[in-house]
This record gives C-alpha cells, sequence and structure tokens, in this order.
C-alpha cells in the first residue's frame, strides 16, 4: 500500500533536540498581538473572532472554531498561510514563515495556553470507524472514485516534477500520484485528471489507499522541519484527519484498515504510531538503525511490515506494535515494503537490486528474484497476485504470480523511479526521473498513453482547448486538402500500375503471336523447302533424261550419217553399175556380154536394193532422230519450267527466312522489354502501395479530425464545469469567510446595542433622580454618551447590514456558480 519512491530519502535531517513547548500566554499571544489584534479584539470582533484571550481563540468566529489541535487544516493557519480566505491578514504581506511556523507549532502541540496547561485532545474523527467483517473485501456499490473534486492545481511548475509516489486504489480505476505541494489524482481508464487534492503543509513523499479505496493517507512535509499524514476522502477531497506530527518530513505512512491507526516513518529511525481518534502517539518504536523508507499494513490489519535505508525488515504487530519477524536477507536500502491483497505473503524490495518474498506464518524467505542490477526502486502487487517492478537499469519489469518473467519494458524516457498496477492489473504506470509517467498495457507492453504529472491551469487548458475549436476547421480543410493529393497520388500510382501492365499485355500478346506467327513461317519455310528440294530432284531427273535423249540424238545423228555414207556409196555404186551396164551393152553382144551384163544387172538390182533398202532405213533414222529431237527439245522446255520453279521457290524461301528474321527480332525486342515492364510495375506498385498508405493515414486524419471537434467540445465543456466548480469553491470559501465576518459583525452590533441599552437605561434612572445642578452634570454627560453609543450602533448597524449584505451576496454567488455547475454537469452528461 505504501509507496514512497528512493528519491525521498535525499533531503531530510535526523530530529533534533527536544523542542520548547509552544503556548498561547508566551508565543502565540506577542503574534496576534503584534499582527491581528487590529481586527480581532473586544471591540472589533472581525468575523465574530477575539483573538485578544485564550477563550476568544479556543471559541473561534461566526464560522466556528479557528483552530483544531493537530489539524494543519485549521481555518487560523490556512488564514495566516493565504491558501484559502479568508487571508489574514487581508491587506499587506503575509506572515513571515517564522511566525507561521509559530502558530503551526501551537496547533500541533495540543493548543497550550500557558506552560502548565495540559495539550488538548483533537476531536474524534471524521470518518465511521467501524469495520466490515473483511477491510479488505471489495466494497459495496460502485467502487469510490472522485466525484465534485478540485480540478485545479495548487502548484504548477516550470517542469514536472519528480513523482516521489504512486498509489494505484485497490477497486477503482484510480492512481494517485505526488506533486509539487499537492497529490493528483487520474482516471486508470481515460488517463484524465480526476482531481487535486492540495498539500500545502510541504511536499507528499508517501501515499497508500486504504483496502476499501475510500480514503489516501499522504504523508511529506518540509525536510529538516516539519511533517505529517494528511487522510483524504477520495470522493469529496475532503481533508478527513490530520495526524503524525514530526519534525522532519513523513518517508512513509500508512493508515490501519481499521481506520483507528496511522504508522509513519521518518529519519527519526523511529516507527510511530498514532489513534486517529485523539491524535495520540500509540508506540514510538526504536529498532531500525537507518532511516524508514517503508512501511505497510496487511490488508487485514493484523501486521505492520517496515524498512530502512541500511536494509533491515521488521514485521510487528499492528494491534500492539510487539516484534513480530525479523526479516534478514537485504544488504542496501529498501525501497518498498507490501503486502499481497491476501496478507498471506510480504514483498520487500531493495537498492541490492533483489525483490524477496516471505510467508508471515513463519517468516521464511519463499522467493527471491535479482530483478534490477543495481537497484529496485519501486514495487507493485496486483489483485491477483502478479506484480511490477523497476530499477536502476532503465527497465520495468512484468512479473506472473508464480513469480516468472513475463516481459521487460524498456525504451523508457528516463531513470524509472516508480511503478504502479491498475485495480485490474491491466496498465501499469512507471514514473521517471525527469517527471514524465507513462502507461503500458500489461497483455501486449505496448504504450498506451502518458499522465500528465504537472497539468496546468484550468484557465490555460481551457484557452489551449478553445485555441484548438478555433482552428479545428483550418486544419480539418489541410488534412482534406493533403487527402485529396494523397488520392490524386494513388490513382496516378494506380494509372501508371494499368498503363505499364497494359503494355507488358500487348508486349506479351506480340510475343505470343509473333512465335504463332514464326511457327507458321517455319512451316511454310518446311513445306517450301521440301518443294524446292522435290523440283531440284525433279530438275536433276529432267536434266539426266535430256542428256540421255541427246546422247541419243547424236546415236541417231550418227547413225543417219553412216546411212548417209552408206547411201551415198550405193548411190555411186548404183551410178557406176548403170554406168558399167551401158559400157556393157554397148560391148559386142556375145555370151561373155550376157554374162557380164546379167552378172552387172543383177549387182545392180542387188544394189538398187540395198540402196532402196538403205534409204528406207534412212528414212526411219531420220524419223527416229526428229522423234528424238523432239524428245529433247520437250525436255528443254520442260527443265527450263522447272529452273522457272526453282527460281521461284528460291525466292520464296529467301522471303520467308527475311520474315523469320524479323519474326526473331521483333521477339527478341520484345523479350527484352518485358523485364523492364515488370520492374516498373513493381516500382509502380511499390509507389502505389507507399500512396495507398499515405491515403489511408490522410483519410485516418481526416476522420480523427472529423471527430476531434466532438471530442474537443466534450472536453471543453468537461473542463468547463471542472472551472464552474472550481469558482464555485472558491466563492463558497469566500462566503464562509463572509458569514464568518457576517456573524462578528452580529455579535458586535449586540454588544454594542446591548451598551446603547445599558447607558439608556443608566440615563433613565437618573432622570428619576431628585433634580440637583451634580443630577443635571450627570445627565448631560450620559445624554452624551447615550449619543454617542447611539452612533456607534447605527455604525455598528451599518456594517452589521453590509457584512449580511455581503455574505447574502456570496452565498448566493456561490449558490448561483453551484446551480451553474450541476447544469454544466447534466448537459454534459446529456451531450
Amino acid at each position: 500500500m505504501n509507496r514512497a519512491l528512493p528519491f525521498a530519502l535525499a533531503a531530510t535531517v535526523l530530529n533534533g533536540p527536544a523542542q520548547e513547548k509552544i503556548t498561547y500566554d508566551d508565543h502565540i499571544f506577542p503574534l496576534f498581538q503584534q499582527s491581528c489584534l487590529n481586527c480581532h479584539n473586544p471591540d472589533k470582533t472581525k468575523g465574530g473572532l477575539d483573538l485578544s484571550s485564550y477563550q476568544g481563540a479556543m471559541k473561534g468566529g461566526s464560522g466556528g472554531k479557528v483552530a483544531e489541535v493537530g489539524d494543519t487544516g485549521s481555518k487560523l493557519l490556512t488564514a495566516v498561510m493565504q491558501t484559502a480566505e479568508p487571508k489574514m491578514p487581508p491587506e499587506g504581506d503575509k506572515l513571515g514563515d517564522d511566525k507561521i511556523g509559530l502558530i503551526k507549532a501551537w496547533i500541533e502541540g495540543g493548543l497550550l495556553e500557558n506552560k502548565s496547561s495540559t495539550a488538548k485532545k483533537p476531536d474524534k474523527p471524521k470518518f465511521d470507524l467501524s469495520m466490515s467483517a473483511d477491510p479488505a473485501a471489495k466494497p459495496e456499490g460502485p467502487p469510490p472514485m472522485p466525484e465534485h473534486v478540485l480540478l485545479e492545481p495548487a502548484v504548477v511548475t516550470d517542469r514536472a516534477p519528480v513523482v516521489r509516489a504512486m498509489a494505484a486504489s485497490p477497486w477503482a480505476p484510480l492512481l494517485a500520484m505526488t506533486g509539487e505541494r499537492q497529490v493528483l489524482l487520474f482516471d486508470t481508464t481515460s488517463l484524465v485528471l480526476a482531481g487535486v487534492l492540495p498539500f500545502p503543509e510541504g511536499d507528499p513523499v508517501s501515499l497508500a489507499f486504504t483496502p476499501n479505496g475510500r480514503y489516501l493517507i499522504v504523508g511529506g512535509g518540509v525536510p529538516g522541519k516539519s511533517g505529517l499524514t494528511v487522510t483524504f476522502d477520495v470522493t469529496t477531497g475532503e481533508r478527513m484527519l490530520t495526524a503524525g506530527k514530526e519534525f522532519d518530513t513523513i518517508l512513509a505512512c500508512d493508515l490501519r484498515p481499521d481506520l483507528a491507526t496511522v504508522a509513519t516513518g521518518s529519519p527519526s529511525r523511529k516507527i510511530k504510531l498514532w489513534k486517529t481518534d485523539d491524535g495520540s502517539q500509540l508506540a514510538s518504536i526504536k529498532k531500525h538503525t537507518d532511516w524508514v523508507t517503508a512501511l505497510d499494513f496487511s490488508p487485514d490489519g493484523v501486521l505492520l511490515a517496515t524498512g530502512d535505508r541500511n536494509g533491515g525488515v521488521w514485521v510487528w504487530e499492528a494491534q500492539s506494535g510487539n516484534e513480530f519477524h525479523t526479516l534478514r536477507a537485504h544488504q542496501a536500502g529498501i525501497t518498498a515494503t507490501a503486502f499481497r491483497a491476501d496478507s498471506n505473503v510480504l514483498a520487500t524490495a531493495a537498492e541490492d537490486g533483489s525483490v524477496r518474498f516471505w510467508e508471515m506464518n513463519n517468516g521464511g524467505e519463499i522467493k527471491k528474484i535479482d530483478a534490477h542490477p543495481g537497484g529496485v526502486l519501486g514495487f507493485s502487487w496486483a489483485r491477483d497476485g502478479s506484480f511490477a517492478t523497476c530499477g536502476r537499469d532503465g527497465k520495468a519489469k512484468l512479473w506472473k504470480p508464480d513469480f516468472n518473467h513475463l516481459r521487460d519494458i524498456g525504451d523508457l524516457p528516463d531513470l524509472p523511479v516508480g511503478v504502479a498496477l491498475d485495480a485490474e492489473g491491466k496498465r501499469v504506470f512507471i514514473a521517471t526521473y525527469s517527471g514524465q509517467v507513462v502507461v503500458h498495457d500489461v497483455a501486449s507492453g505496448e504504450r498506451v498513453g502518458e499522465l500528465d504529472a504537472n497539468p496546468p491551469h484550468l484557465k490555460e487548458r481551457l484557452a489551449s482547448l478553445r485555441a484548438k475549436i478555433a482552428a479545428h476547421p483550418g486544419e480539418l480543410a489541410e488534412a482534406t486538402r493533403l487527402r485529396d493529393e494523397a488520392a490524386e497520388k494513388f490513382e496516378a500510382a494506380r494509372e501508371r500500375i494499368s498503363e505499364a501492365e497494359k503494355a507488358l499485355a500487348e508486349t506479351k500478346s506480340t510475343i505470343e503471336l509473333s512465335e504463332k506467327s514464326k511457327a507458321d513461317s517455319l512451316a511454310a519455310r518446311d513445306r517450301t523447302q521440301g518443294e524446292l528440294n522435290g523440283k531440284n530432284q525433279e530438275r536433276q531427273q529432267a536434266v539426266d533424261g535430256l542428256a540421255n535423249l541427246e546422247a541419243r540424238l547424236e546415236q541417231r545423228k550418227s547413225a543417219r550419217a553412216e546411212l548417209d555414207g552408206e547411201l551415198e556409196g550405193l548411190r555411186q555404186q548404183v551410178a557406176a553399175g548403170v554406168s558399167q551396164i551401158a559400157q556393157l551393152r554397148q560391148q559386142p553382144d556375145g555370151p561373155e556380154k550376157e554374162l557380164q551384163l546379167t552378172d552387172a544387172e543383177a549387182r545392180q538390182a542387188s544394189i538398187e536394193k540395198q540402196l532402196a533398202e538403205t534409204t528406207g532405213r534412212q528414212r526411219d533414222a531420220l524419223d527416229q532422230e526428229s522423234s528424238v529431237a523432239a524428245q529433247c527439245q520437250d525436255a528443254r522446255d520442260r527443265l527450263t519450267s522447272i529452273d522457272e520453279q526453282v527460281r521461284a521457290l528460291s525466292m520464296s524461301l529467301e522471303g520467308q527466312a527475311g520474315k523469320l528474321q524479323e519474326l526473331d527480332q521483333t521477339i527478341q525486342a520484345a523479350q527484352a522489354r518485358v523485364p523492364d515492364l515488370e520492374k516498373q510495375i513493381a516500382a509502380h506498385r511499390g509507389s502505389a502501395t507507399e500512396a495507398e498508405k499515405e491515403l489511408a493515414t490522410a483519410e485516418q486524419r481526416v476522420s480523427a479530425k472529423t471527430t476531434e471537434l466532438a471530442g474537443l467540445k466534450r472536453e471543453e465543456h468537461h473542463w468547463s464545469s471542472a472551472e464552474i466548480n472550481w469558482r464555485a469553491l472558491e466563492k463558497n470559501r469566500e462566503a464562509e469567510a463572509a458569514a464568518w465576518e457576517a456573524e462578528g459583525r452580529t455579535t458586535e452590533y449586540a454588544e454594542i446595542q446591548k451598551s446603547f441599552d445599558g447607558i439608556a437605561a443608566a440615563l433613565a434612572d437618573a432622570r428619576q433622580g431628585e433634580p440637583s445642578e451634580e443630577l443635571a452634570q450627570e445627565i448631560a454627560r450620559r445624554e452624551s454618551a447615550l449619543a454617542e453609543a447611539e452612533k456607534k450602533v447605527v455604525a455598528a448597524r451599518a456594517r452589521l447590514d453590509q457584512a449580511l449584505a455581503t455574505a447574502d451576496r456570496l452565498k448566493a454567488e456561490a449558490q448561483q456558480l453551484q446551480d451553474e455547475y450541476f447544469r454544466s454537469l447534466k448537459a454534459e452528461t446529456t451531450s
């Protein structure tokens, strides 16, 4: 429950010697006499308050008591500190810190009248101490959340302060974190500021929720000067209890679940237990050897665990303060002691880098985890037994209920100094040394947001929101313009893809058609080559046939020439035979003549017969020669025709070869273009993908901007309501101060009227006496006194009327603001 961070240790000092008693007579009256009695005396009781006597100071004014034992939120102290209305003195500089310190010490010391007085006991605490059966059980109804709590920061610094402590409500989506003289409450779901709890006593250092989540105890103070605890009701932001006055800052504190005891630890090395009913000290335990840096009541209220800067850890009986366990193991300063929700296991974290777990039956160590080299700076349980740590290795770590590691959370903006898990264990909050508080999802480890540890004033927040609302139309127009540009870019990329794909398709179609044409041309070429081969064979046959015919023709000519020679010889022989026969006939007849003539004629007849036969053969030879010559001519004509066909086929073949070459070139060129086109398409698709992403981002921005306005207006309405509530609370404080003043004026008027009535009665009595010069003088004196008293009555009545009018006006204004606030809330809910 207690979540004090180690950085709270660096600026405190040990207690000094016993302090002098601060009394009204010796210290406070001289201070009042110097600074306050002009307005707060028996004759002028401004606000009905007379500070000229101890009894008057204890009585208070028209607004009630101004000082309560141990309550550093008393009206007297807040008035002189000028942290609330009315401010004292109303004009000029406020009291010096030394004087304020005296008043504070007087209140914390029991409002002593003089050195022999006994310290007064404080009133009962304002919350019910009755316990449910199980203080750690889930409370009935909705878990306690802030309602109508102040949202105006008490302090806004130039840079976010170091978060000294964080604590998560055990049941509600609520996280408390320390700030500069204030505690900030955040909704762990929306990560929106849910409340501001001012802590004007100094800087808060330690925070702890009660097990039911209703109350938050805050410990802190001014290092080396003062420390205390204040318990707040988180639902209203009201200060319920002030306890544990120290002379140094409180480093660790917790409120026992039964609300009866406050435990504190400080540089005094002592553990102190304080009763909440009267503020008295119940016990002071001196066991630690160094500053007490960590402290936690078990959720069942049975045990109290404490740790110190020297590594010492003790467990005590919460009721009696008796020692229960001494847990010796850590070798460096303790940064956290935390009981698990079932109260059976205690976790201790230390600067030695380890987290140790102890069971409470016999105090035995059940697990040691070397979580963070260099030192563990933060620890937090979840209700299911899972837990988170952070340390000097710059990491936060999440752990399972079985003590096994779940995941690391690194890449943090600075050294993590504190960690807290929300009520459901779904989110982890990590505070860093630079004042940043980052939020991560437990299941995924992803960062989901950040908390503003230094929230702006409401006026500045509203001005920023209204500026955003005013700038929204222009931003939406710009987002729309960028979206349209992205859409055009994406469409252009798609068109380039389409054009490139079309070119690729056409190129592939060209390849396909060219390859088909090439196949057809190859087939045609093969057919033409086949025909040419056939024609060449036919030509060769024709050439061979012509040669045969020409050889036969030559043979026929040679045979005819032989026959011509033979015929010429036969003709010559015939002519010779005719000549011989003629000679023989001229010879004288005689047997020899006859015989010779007969032989000659017989030979002549044989030769003529041969001649006739040879002539016949010549004619046959000529006919045959003519026939063969005709066949030769036919063969030559056929060869000429075949040559023409061969030439035609050869030319066709050459044309087909040229066409095939062109087709090959076309195919090669197209095939070479395909990779370029595919690269272009891939590049265009990459550009289109990027353009599509840009378009999607631009569309998301437009969508976000479109819906953003409604969110901005809701935020503006919410913070406007908060600003109205702040003004209503401020006005209510003014009204209370005015009512206090009016009551004082009423008392003043009554006293003056009473004095007037006394003077009037004395005058009436004097007038009843025996006439005498002395009586006349007395009557004149009394008449003069009555006239003066009447003037005082009139003046007092005027002051009273003015005070009443002011009180009524401020009350009406406060009520008006409150009504306006609730109307604004209603409008916010219904919108």
